[in-house]
C-alpha cells in the first residue's frame, strides 16, 4: 500500500524528533510540512542582502546542537584572529552563523522561549532535546544562556549572540527544524505545533532571521563565496 504526501511527511518528522527510538544517532535534516499552514514568511531580500554585504573574508559557521556554543566560539576567534592577530582591524570579517536541526535551532530563540517553552517542556522532549538542553545546565528563569552579553568581559572577546550581532555578524535560522521543534514542544506543553511554531518565529534572537532549510542557507553561502565551517554535528 502507497503512502500518501501527508503521512510521508509525518513520517519525515517523527524521524527528526525521536531518533532514539529508530537507532539513528544524528536526525534527519529535514521537517516538512506544508507551510501554507504556517506563520513563515522567507525574506529573501533581506537575505540576498546580507550575502552580498561587502567584506574581505566571508565565513558561514554552522551548527546542528547548542554544543556548548561551540559555533560561537569559532566565529569570534576568527574575527579576533584577523582584526587583531593579522592587524586588519575591525569590519573585515563578514560571520554567518546557521543553525539547523531542531537542537541547533534552540540557539537562535531568545530568553522568553528559553524560560516559556524550552525548559518548562525539558523533562517531556525526546533524548536528542533533552540531552543538549541538559548538558547546558538550565535552570528555571535562567533563558538562553548563548544570548546575553558577558560580564566583565571586552567585546572582540565575548562569545555571546549579543555580542556578536553588534559587531555585525548574522544568524540564519532553519524553519524545517523549527517545525520540527514546536511538534516535539507540541506533546510536551499541550499545545498546537502551529501556534508553538508562530512563537519560536516570533522568539528569534537580535540578527536573526528564519530560511526555508539551514542547508539551503550553507549552499547559499559558499555561492556567495563564504568558507564553510561546521563547528558541530
Amino acid at each position: 500500500m502507497s503512502l500518501s504526501r501527508k503521512q510521508l511527511l509525518a513520517a519525515s518528522v517523527g524521524t527528526a524528533l525521536f531518533p532514539a527510538t529508530l537507532g539513528c544517532a544524528i536526525p534527519p535534516q529535514r521537517v516538512m510540512r506544508d507551510p501554507s499552514s504556517t506563520a513563515f514568511h522567507f525574506d529573501e531580500t533581506r537575505f540576498d542582502e546580507i550575502l552580498s554585504k561587502p567584506a574581505r573574508h566571508r565565513q558561514c559557521c554552522a551548527s546542528t546542537k547548542t554544543a556548548g556554543g561551540l559555533a560561537l566560539d569559532a566565529m569570534t576567534s576568527t574575527m579576533y584572529a584577523y582584526e587583531f592577530d593579522l592587524g586588519e582591524g575591525p569590519g573585515t570579517v563578514h560571520e554567518v552563523g546557521v543553525f539547523y536541526h531542531a537542537a541547533g535551532a534552540m540557539l537562535g530563540l531568545n530568553d522568553g522561549a528559553w524560560n516559556e517553552l524550552l525548559i518548562p517542556a525539558m523533562p517531556h522532549l525526546s533524548t536528542y532535546l533533552r540531552s543538549d538542553l541538559e548538558a547546558t545546565h538550565v535552570k528555571a528563569g535562567s533563558g538562553n544562556p548563548y544570548l546575553r552579553r558577558q560580564k566583565n568581559t571586552r567585546l572582540e572577546d565575548d562569545t555571546s549572540i549579543e555580542a556578536l550581532a553588534s559587531r555585525g555578524c548574522h544568524f540564519f535560522v532553519c524553519n524545517n527544524a523549527l517545525l520540527g521543534l514546536a511538534d516535539g514542544l507540541a506533546g510536551a506543553l499541550r499545545e498546537s505545533s502551529d501556534a508553538l511554531h508562530g512563537r519560536l518565529l516570533a522568539s528569534l534572537v537580535p540578527g536573526a532571521m528564519a530560511v526555508p532549510a539551514g542547508v539551503m542557507a550553507i549552499n547559499a553561502c559558499q555561492e556567495a563565496h563564504f568558507t564553510y565551517l561546521q563547528a558541530a554535528l
